[in-house]
């Protein structure tokens, strides 16, 4: 028993000092805030909890997860959560042992969640990111666990990637990049049913009980009013072909103030939309209004969606004024409370808001302050992810099966398309650059295995109608060879 467990030591000694840093950072992250983090969203989801109903602007799957705690400290939420950031580096390591990578190399893919300062804040903050990562990074583990699908797995996954749209509606497009996967791994029509069964059942039934509250069939009622609020800065209403209503909602005059927190555009009591359409019922007259700029200046959508995307892929985005601002809220607070940085969540009333908490001298809060002005992932890693991953995927493609590429073009177009989503529908915000730090490392893992193994085998002797197969199964051959891979 004992040399048994050495060997285990030995074995995963990587993944237990990665695991060892990551924790000691999010013990040291409690010990100098000794309350969690507030952020207005936190807001809505205490409320929405309270209420005990969907509310509009956001699901209600977070709500419902800190539903026991509402009477509790608010840290027990924040250190749950950094709890599950802990359990995530497990993980994901144990998903690319499983995939035939070796020790080192599956712990490296961890650094950047177990040392990120912005994730170790966001982990600390009352808000949807942390668990909606975790579902996402769990579901799409299960589903691509084995070589070959099995319908649990598939039922699991799009259990996990429903309860992950749930908590965060931007998880919506995971669940159609899964299905894709799905079709492409050839995982059969069984696999398919059990996979979009839960995922049918869970979001159909949200969109049943959420027409029960408000009398529609909806995720929620704001996606109009971001969208409008993405997209009104570039609307040239000089030129576009608008109703008169759809008129009042210009810009009186253009701004690019805005720029970086088009949000603005929504709480802003100047805004034409807050002015204009303020009810929830008007979702629909802003979404048109946004649709229609799009349609008629597509151009201009995708050259801003282009840049500010981009901001992810530099070491440091060129953020000035509002936008600096909430940037700086997802660094480590050298105050909590001071201007632009992360507040504590104090006790409250129902419906109050925190105060903006008390400024106390506090040499651990200065020391992860300044981890924080270093200590994060730089977007360049995204951007050598998504090259190193096409690069695996067609380089001498015909030498081994896809199944790996496939597998690491799952996990590094889903962190990146994430990215782009989030831009392109809301605005540019490093706390939706959270599941990339996850996610792509591990599609940059997968890829750099392959690429390893393509180098150093020999060309396979694969008959044309074998190698129609090779994404789902492999030889005995190919397997003895990713045993050696890194």
């Amino acid at each position: 028993m004992g040399k048994s467990f050495v060997a285990l030591l030995r074995q995963h000694w990587t993944l237990l000092a990665v695991l060892g840093v990551a924790t000691f950072m999010r013990v040291w992250f409690v010990y100098a805030y000794p309350y969690a983090f507030f952020f207005p969203d936190s807001r809505t989801y205490v409320a929405s909890a309270q209420d005990g109903f969907p509310n509009v602007i956001r699901p209600w799957g977070y709500s419902g997860l800190i539903l026991p705690f509402l009477h509790q400290p608010y840290i027990r939420i924040a250190v749950i959560q950094h709890v599950i950031g802990l359990g995530l580096i497990v993980a994901g390591y144990a998903f690319l042992r499983r995939r035939g990578l070796k020790g080192w190399l599956a712990a490296v893919a961890m650094v950047p969640l177990a040392l990120d300062a912005r994730v170790l804040t966001i982990e600390h903050y009352v808000l949807a990111e942390t668990a909606y990562l975790a579902f996402t990074a769990a579901g799409l583990f299960l589903i691509a666990w084995r070589d070959k699908v099995g319908w649990v797995a598939a039922a699991l996954g799009g259990t996990l990637l429903a309860a992950a749209a749930l908590t965060r509606s931007v998880g919506l497009p995971i669940l159609a990049l899964a299905g894709v996967y799905l079709l492409v791994r050839r995982a059969g029509i069984l696999r398919l049913i059990a996979y979009a069964v839960p995922v049918v059942g869970l979001l159909g039934g949200y969109m049943v009980w959420y027409h029960q509250q408000w009398g529609v069939y909806a995720m929620g009622q704001y996606q109009g009013r971001f969208l409008y609020a993405r997209v009104v800065s570039i609307a040239d209403c000089a030129t576009l072909k608008l109703t008169d209503d759809q008129k009042r909602l210009c810009l009186p005059n253009p701004t690019t103030s805005w720029d970086q927190r088009p949000d603005q555009f929504i709480w802003a009591t100047s805004s034409p939309a807050y002015r204009f359409y303020h009810d929830r019922e008007d979702d629909p007259a802003l979404q048109k209004y946004a649709l229609t700029v799009i349609e008629q200046e597509p151009g201009k959508f995708l050259a801003l969606v282009a840049r500010q995307t981009g901001w992810h892929l530099m070491w440091r985005a060129p953020l000035v004024d509002d936008g600096k601002c909430l940037a700086t809220q997802w660094l480590p607070p050298a105050r909590p409370g001071d201007l632009c940085e992360a507040r504590y969540y104090l006790p409250v009333k129902p419906g109050e808001s925190p105060a903006p908490a008390f400024l106390v001298d506090n040499a651990q809060a200065r020391a992860l302050h300044a981890y924080g002005n270093w200590m994060t992932t730089p977007g360049p890693l995204y951007a050598a992810g998504v090259l190193v991953t096409l690069f695996a995927a067609v380089w001498r493609f015909r030498r081994r099966p896809w199944r790996d590429a496939a597998d690491a073009m799952l996990f590094t177009f889903g962190g990146f398309g994430l990215l782009i989503v989030s831009v392109a529908t809301s605005l540019f915000d490093y706390r939706y650059a959270e599941p990339a730090v996850i996610l792509i490392p591990v599609g940059i893992a997968l890829a750099v295995s392959r690429i390893v193994a393509l180098a150093s085998a020999p060309s396979p002797s694969l008959s044309p109608s074998s190698s129609e197969a090779a994404i789902d199964s492999e030889p005995p051959t190919v397997q003895i060879e990713r045993a050696g891979t890194v």
